[in-house]
């Protein structure tokens, strides 16, 4: 009995095998006999956004047999043949397509070999798109509105604009020249200043700025619209001879016989100009220019003897009347024009005065009003905080030039 069983078993497994045999090899009919090859994949797919159009770039596979890529979008629909030009890994192959719409895309990269086998495909998803509702939400770069310019000697400008935002790409600024030829110059995006050379005061300074919509972006959207500086006009001379002191309740008597009219002498070389009497801060002292007149900027000389200290001023304030201030000297009747803060080259403690901080400062140090200010015969000073410590109680400076606007 237990012989004839083991014959059932030994017929059984005999039969399991034959059937595994016949049907091991099925698949190759439905292969004709060929293999699968599927050729290598790219590597480190990525974008570069850009405008209506977008850049795809990867590494390509060591396969040399790879003949060509084929990119498709928009579920297959659309699609781009793309040539193997090297099957280096340290390379790169890019494309660009273009046509696209504002919209977020996704991307099916598949490789092809000579012989027609197919990778099974890469994605490469969330490509945004840019375009004109990107463009309509940008603003062009802020100028600075304390400090607009600077006039130099020979006639050009400097403008200053504000700190850029993070993906400003740079601001395209034109402006007209003395021959009354439009000219262009760009403001780089690291930079707060730029030069206008041989610039007609008087004439529209328009400007728009750049963005790219993400770092690497291969367009640069522009603002849709420029936009327009405050006219900026000629800087000259306030008639000194026309200026008077004017002593209103509340301001700050002189001492020492440093009388105020010293502070526009013309003498800017000499350690003596206006000195205050003793007071608590702020101070204030004004003056009547003779004239009505729209400053554009001025220039201080420290006392020599003291520079960075003592009763030189540190930070103050400039506030400007058209029309003769009423007896009780209230402030309500002023407008202010700027704030001022003076500035050390060095940046060095009190007391600690280097060769640059010397030069700036004897050379006169230049404020810049805002531009838009009234035009105003009767300024007024008060002094905020002056260089010296906490026990100064006076102000003291050399002299002073006030520029107005010339029409």
């Amino acid at each position: 009995m237990k012989v004839l069983l083991n014959k059932a078993i030994a017929l059984l497994l005999l039969g399991i095998l034959a059937a595994c045999e016949r049907y091991a090899d099925d698949y190759k009919d439905y292969l004709n006999n060929q293999e699968i090859v599927y050729p290598g994949l790219a590597r480190n797919v990525r974008y570069y956004a850009g405008d209506l159009r977008t850049m795809l770039v990867w590494n390509p596979s060591p396969d040399p047999n790879i003949d060509h890529y084929i990119v498709r979008w928009n579920n297959g629909i659309n699609s781009m043949e793309v040539e193997a030009t090297t099957h280096d890994p340290g390379d790169s192959i890019s494309v660009v397509i273009p046509d696209l719409n504002e919209y977020v895309y996704s991307f099916t990269i598949t490789a092809y070999d000579t012989e027609g086998n197919t990778s099974v495909g890469q994605e490469l998803n969330n490509v945004r798109v840019y375009g004109s509702t990107y463009r309509s939400l940008l603003l062009n770069r802020g100028y600075n509105v304390s400090h607009l310019y600077d006039e130099l000697e020979n006639g050009d400008i400097i403008l200053h604009f504000n700190r850029r935002d993070t993906l400003s790409a740079g601001t395209e600024i034109v402006y007209t020249d003395n021959s009354d030829q439009e000219r262009t110059v760009e403001l780089l995006a690291d930079t707060n200043d730029v030069l206008l050379p041989d610039f007609k005061f008087g004439s529209a300074v328009r400007y728009r700025t750049g963005y790219i919509p993400e770092w690497g972006a291969i367009d640069t959207f522009f603002a849709e619209s420029y936009d327009e500086l405050p006219t900026i006009y000629r800087s000259v001379l306030a008639d000194k001879s026309l200026f008077q002191p004017m002593n209103l309740p509340g301001d700050i008597g002189s001492a020492w016989g440093w009388e105020m009219p010293y502070l526009w002498d013309g003498v800017s070389d000499v350690d003596f100009g206006f000195h205050t009497a003793d007071q608590d801060y702020p101070l204030s002292f004004t003056i009547d220019m003779g004239q009505s007149a729209t400053l554009t900027r001025m220039k201080l000389w420290q006392r020599i003897s003291g520079l960075y200290n003592y009763g030189n001023p540190k930070r103050f304030e400039v506030y400007g009347s058209n029309t003769p201030p009423g007896e009780d000297g209230n402030w309500a009747a002023w407008t202010l024009l700027g704030t001022f803060t003076s500035t050390k080259p060095s940046g060095t403690d009190r007391g600690i005065v280097t060769d640059e901080d010397r030069i700036f400062a004897e050379a006169g140090e230049n404020f810049t009003f805002p531009a838009g200010i009234p035009e105003v015969r009767y300024i007024r000073f008060k002094i905020l905080e002056p260089w010296g410590d906490g026990g100064t109680r006076y102000f003291h400076a050399q002299e002073i030039s006030l520029y107005r606007q010339q029409r």
